[in-house]
Protein backbone atom coordinates (compact mmCIF):
# COMPACT_ATOMS: atom_id res chain seq x y z
CA UNK A 1 0.00 0.00 0.00
CA UNK A 2 1.22 3.50 -0.68
CA UNK A 3 1.23 6.13 1.55
CA UNK A 4 2.33 9.39 0.16
CA UNK A 5 -1.28 10.57 -0.08
CA UNK A 6 -1.27 10.74 3.53
CA UNK A 7 1.46 13.72 3.45
CA UNK A 8 0.34 16.70 5.44
CA UNK A 9 -0.30 20.17 3.07
CA UNK A 10 2.54 21.99 5.28
CA UNK A 11 5.62 20.89 7.61
CA UNK A 12 4.73 19.31 10.72
CA UNK A 13 7.13 18.00 13.86
CA UNK A 14 6.17 14.68 15.72
CA UNK A 15 7.98 13.92 18.46
CA UNK A 16 8.32 10.35 19.33
CA UNK A 17 8.88 8.83 22.60
CA UNK A 18 9.73 5.17 23.98
CA UNK A 19 12.58 3.69 25.91
CA UNK A 20 12.67 0.47 23.16
CA UNK A 21 15.03 1.73 20.50
CA UNK A 22 13.58 -1.33 17.98
CA UNK A 23 10.16 0.23 18.86
CA UNK A 24 11.74 3.93 17.94
CA UNK A 25 13.57 2.57 14.73
CA UNK A 26 10.38 0.39 13.41
CA UNK A 27 7.88 3.34 13.88
CA UNK A 28 10.29 6.08 12.54
CA UNK A 29 11.06 4.13 9.45
CA UNK A 30 7.63 3.96 8.99
CA UNK A 31 6.37 7.68 9.69
CA UNK A 32 10.00 8.58 7.13
CA UNK A 33 8.87 6.30 4.39
CA UNK A 34 5.50 7.03 4.40
CA UNK A 35 5.32 11.10 5.01
CA UNK A 36 8.34 11.75 3.15
CA UNK A 37 9.69 15.62 3.59
CA UNK A 38 6.26 16.47 5.35
CA UNK A 39 6.75 15.27 8.48
CA UNK A 40 9.95 16.07 10.30
CA UNK A 41 10.50 12.85 13.64
CA UNK A 42 12.50 13.12 16.51
CA UNK A 43 12.76 10.53 18.94
CA UNK A 44 13.64 9.98 22.43
CA UNK A 45 14.13 6.93 24.79
CA UNK A 46 14.33 9.48 27.98
CA UNK A 47 11.39 11.65 28.64
CA UNK A 48 12.96 14.13 30.63
CA UNK A 49 14.65 14.93 27.24
CA UNK A 50 11.78 15.16 25.19
CA UNK A 51 10.38 17.47 27.77
CA UNK A 52 13.47 19.96 27.33
CA UNK A 53 12.94 19.89 23.45
CA UNK A 54 9.11 20.26 23.65
CA UNK A 55 10.56 23.88 25.75
CA UNK A 56 12.68 24.96 22.59
CA UNK A 57 10.62 24.05 19.01
CA UNK A 58 6.81 23.68 18.32
CA UNK A 59 5.36 20.02 18.00
CA UNK A 60 2.27 18.91 16.10
CA UNK A 61 1.92 15.71 17.53
CA UNK A 62 3.73 13.56 20.35
CA UNK A 63 3.72 9.88 20.53
CA UNK A 64 4.41 8.14 23.75
CA UNK A 65 5.17 4.84 24.86
CA UNK A 66 2.43 3.96 28.15
CA UNK A 67 4.79 2.03 30.14
CA UNK A 68 8.32 3.61 30.55
CA UNK A 69 10.91 3.52 33.72
CA UNK A 70 11.73 7.11 33.83
CA UNK A 71 8.28 8.29 33.40
CA UNK A 72 4.71 7.12 33.10
CA UNK A 73 3.47 7.99 29.35
CA UNK A 74 0.47 9.53 30.72
CA UNK A 75 2.56 11.99 33.46
CA UNK A 76 4.79 12.76 30.20
CA UNK A 77 1.85 13.44 28.39
CA UNK A 78 0.18 15.95 31.12
CA UNK A 79 3.68 17.66 31.64
CA UNK A 80 4.02 17.65 27.52
CA UNK A 81 0.56 19.89 27.63
CA UNK A 82 1.60 22.36 30.19
CA UNK A 83 4.36 23.28 27.71
CA UNK A 84 2.37 23.16 24.56
CA UNK A 85 -1.29 22.82 25.48
CA UNK A 86 -2.39 22.81 21.67
CA UNK A 87 -0.20 19.63 20.98
CA UNK A 88 -1.60 16.47 19.88
CA UNK A 89 -1.42 13.31 21.94
CA UNK A 90 -1.42 9.99 21.30
CA UNK A 91 -0.52 6.98 23.35
CA UNK A 92 1.09 3.41 22.31
CA UNK A 93 0.87 0.57 24.67
CA UNK A 94 -0.50 -3.13 24.90
CA UNK A 95 -3.87 -3.99 24.85
CA UNK A 96 -3.76 -4.67 28.93
CA UNK A 97 -2.84 -0.97 29.89
CA UNK A 98 -6.91 -0.25 28.81
CA UNK A 99 -8.45 0.41 31.69
CA UNK A 100 -5.75 2.42 32.51
CA UNK A 101 -5.66 4.51 29.54
CA UNK A 102 -9.16 4.64 29.27
CA UNK A 103 -9.27 6.78 32.33
CA UNK A 104 -6.25 9.46 31.24
CA UNK A 105 -8.20 9.72 27.79
CA UNK A 106 -10.46 11.64 29.55
CA UNK A 107 -8.27 13.42 32.09
CA UNK A 108 -5.17 14.55 29.38
CA UNK A 109 -6.89 14.90 26.24
CA UNK A 110 -5.37 11.92 24.93
CA UNK A 111 -6.54 12.15 20.68
CA UNK A 112 -5.48 8.43 19.83
CA UNK A 113 -4.59 5.00 21.70
CA UNK A 114 -2.49 2.17 19.88
CA UNK A 115 -2.62 -0.90 20.56
CA UNK A 116 1.02 -3.65 20.34
CA UNK A 117 0.97 -4.89 18.16
CA UNK A 118 -0.13 -2.41 15.65
CA UNK A 119 -0.31 -2.71 11.38
CA UNK A 120 1.73 -0.35 9.58
CA UNK A 121 -1.19 0.66 7.72
CA UNK A 122 -3.38 1.28 10.67
CA UNK A 123 -0.25 3.27 12.18
CA UNK A 124 -0.05 5.40 9.23
CA UNK A 125 -3.70 5.86 9.20
CA UNK A 126 -3.78 6.82 12.97
CA UNK A 127 -0.57 9.55 12.51
CA UNK A 128 -2.62 10.94 9.48
CA UNK A 129 -5.11 11.66 11.22
CA UNK A 130 -3.73 12.89 13.85
CA UNK A 131 -1.86 15.69 11.88
CA UNK A 132 -4.98 16.33 10.40
CA UNK A 133 -6.53 17.45 13.49
CA UNK A 134 -3.23 19.14 14.21
CA UNK A 135 -3.75 21.56 11.34
CA UNK A 136 -7.54 21.54 12.10
CA UNK A 137 -7.18 22.72 15.73
CA UNK A 138 -3.74 25.09 14.08
CA UNK A 139 -6.21 26.53 11.73
CA UNK A 140 -9.40 27.22 14.37
CA UNK A 141 -6.91 29.23 16.62
CA UNK A 142 -5.56 31.40 13.66
CA UNK A 143 -9.60 32.28 12.90
CA UNK A 144 -10.22 32.84 16.62
CA UNK A 145 -7.07 35.39 16.84
CA UNK A 146 -7.72 37.42 13.31
CA UNK A 147 -11.45 37.81 15.16
CA UNK A 148 -9.95 39.26 18.07
CA UNK A 149 -7.44 41.42 16.12
CA UNK A 150 -10.46 42.58 13.92
CA UNK A 151 -12.51 43.44 16.91
CA UNK A 152 -9.82 45.06 19.00
CA UNK A 153 -9.48 42.45 21.44
CA UNK A 154 -5.86 41.78 20.03
CA UNK A 155 -3.47 43.96 18.95
CA UNK A 156 -1.16 43.40 15.65
CA UNK A 157 1.91 43.60 18.65
CA UNK A 158 0.46 40.56 20.74
CA UNK A 159 -0.76 38.51 17.42
CA UNK A 160 3.07 38.53 16.58
CA UNK A 161 3.73 37.37 19.60
CA UNK A 162 1.44 34.78 20.04
CA UNK A 163 2.51 33.34 16.59
CA UNK A 164 6.25 33.37 17.88
CA UNK A 165 5.31 31.87 21.28
CA UNK A 166 3.40 28.95 18.89
CA UNK A 167 6.99 28.58 16.39
CA UNK A 168 9.48 28.61 19.20
CA UNK A 169 8.09 27.67 22.71
CA UNK A 170 10.02 30.04 25.52
CA UNK A 171 10.60 32.71 23.05
CA UNK A 172 8.40 35.42 24.03
CA UNK A 173 7.62 34.86 27.93
CA UNK A 174 4.66 36.60 28.54
CA UNK A 175 0.75 36.31 30.70
CA UNK A 176 -1.71 36.06 28.84
CA UNK A 177 -5.30 37.72 29.83
CA UNK A 178 -8.74 36.03 29.31
CA UNK A 179 -9.28 37.71 26.21
CA UNK A 180 -5.58 37.33 24.48
CA UNK A 181 -3.90 40.35 25.02
CA UNK A 182 -0.46 40.37 26.69
CA UNK A 183 -0.57 40.81 30.61
CA UNK A 184 2.33 42.71 31.53
CA UNK A 185 3.94 43.60 35.61
CA UNK A 186 4.60 47.37 36.61
CA UNK A 187 8.36 45.78 36.68
CA UNK A 188 8.45 44.62 33.17
CA UNK A 189 6.76 48.18 31.83
CA UNK A 190 9.57 50.16 34.23
CA UNK A 191 12.69 47.53 32.63
CA UNK A 192 11.87 48.22 29.52
CA UNK A 193 11.42 52.46 30.38
CA UNK A 194 14.84 54.38 29.49
CA UNK A 195 16.33 55.49 32.54
CA UNK A 196 15.20 59.49 33.34
CA UNK A 197 11.37 58.50 31.46
CA UNK A 198 8.51 58.03 33.04
CA UNK A 199 6.71 55.11 31.89
CA UNK A 200 3.68 55.85 29.13
CA UNK A 201 -0.02 56.25 31.32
Amino acid sequence: MTMQHLRSPSMNRLLLVDDDPNVVAALRRVLRSSFTQALTVECFGDPFAALERLKQVHVDVILSDYRMPAMDGFEFLRQAREIQPHVVRMVLSAASDFKSVQQAINEIEVFRYLVKPWTEDEFVEQIGQALERAEHDRTERELADAMRLQQGELSPEDLELRRLEELEPGLTVVEWGPNGEVVMSLDDILEDTPKGQAPKP
